[in-house]
């Protein structure tokens, strides 16, 4: 997992992403979020743990499916992304729902604690082999759920990511790269793809069988995601994680890559005007043993 260093620039960065997390009318997180829970299979009354919460796009759709005799506990490492989820739960009046600052990578719950331990586009961060995903096992009851979602990471090894368009791969990578040698905090996914527990369904279900679950299931699904012109895929992307890299590039050249980018995106225009880039999410689940 990562070390104190990089736990700190992950805190920072989502910390001061915040206030307009998935909040730019772009449907990103929510959709992806709801149909981990889906596929989770959480179900009415259960107990469910909901790590690297954000501002519960997976969080809200959990409390819906186990009701008001469930419950699930989100935990994120930003005090900021807990407070605006605390207030959202507050007015969707959802009682089941509890909220804490927590760092995802050593969640503080007793043995056997929870029905179901869900992450989206959260765990991917940091877990980096079978030691990384363990601790989530041992909060599993015997037969609970794990179960997690990410932007695919199957194409890194031909030097390409999901979240960036195919039109401008080529001009984003590079950056994504530098940015991440500088800031650590998610090195590992993309400077070694090769040996990424991500990179392939195969290393999915050889990384979690180690970690001691079992009926490991991996589908990846193309996310349609729609938006207006070039500039409000940049504003999307302000909005996430990806926020990190642009912030790391020289004020002069970002307005010149972002003005670039926007050229090649707006180029994609459909005859409604929309722009629509898929970009394939990774869902994943497996079982604690029931013995």
């Amino acid at each position: 997992m990562a070390d104190v260093e990089k736990t700190e620039e992950m805190h920072k960065l989502f910390d001061k992403t915040a206030k307009v997390y998935d909040q730019s009318g772009v449907e990103f997180f929510g959709p992806i979020g709801r149909r981990l829970v889906e596929f989770s299979g959480v179900s009415a009354g259960q107990s469910v743990l909901d790590v690297g919460c954000g501002r519960g796009a997976a969080l809200f759709p959990a409390a819906d499916a186990v009701g008001a005799d469930g419950e699930v506990i989100g935990i994120d490492i930003s005090e900021e992304m807990v407070k605006y989820a605390r207030e959202d739960a507050g007015r969707r009046g959802l009682g089941q729902v509890t909220l804490a600052v927590m760092n995802g990578q050593a969640p503080d719950f007793p043995a056997a604690r929870f029905d179901a331990v869900i992450g989206s586009c959260s765990l991917f961060i940091w877990t980096n082999g079978p030691d990384d995903v363990r601790p989530y096992r041992e909060l599993l009851r015997p037969g609970g759920r794990f179960a997690t979602a990410a932007p695919s990471f199957f194409s890194t090894l031909r030097g390409k990511w999901a979240l960036f368009p195919e039109a401008v791969n080529d001009l984003l990578m590079p950056y994504m790269l530098t940015s991440l040698k500088q800031n650590g905090a998610y090195d590992s996914q993309f400077a070694n793809a090769g040996s990424n527990w991500l990179a392939t369904p195969e290393a999915i279900e050889k990384t979690l069988t180690e970690a001691g679950l079992t009926d490991v299931e991996v589908r990846e699904e193309e996310l349609p995601v729609v938006v207006e012109s070039g500039r409000q895929w940049v504003d999307f992307t302000y909005t996430t994680g990806m926020r990190g890299m642009w912030e790391r590039i020289e004020e002069a050249e970002r307005a010149e890559l972002v003005q670039e980018v926007s050229r090649r995106l707006d180029g994609l225009r459909d005859d409604s005007g929309s722009i629509t880039t898929p970009v394939p999410i990774v869902y994943i689940r497996a079982n604690a043993p029931r013995d």
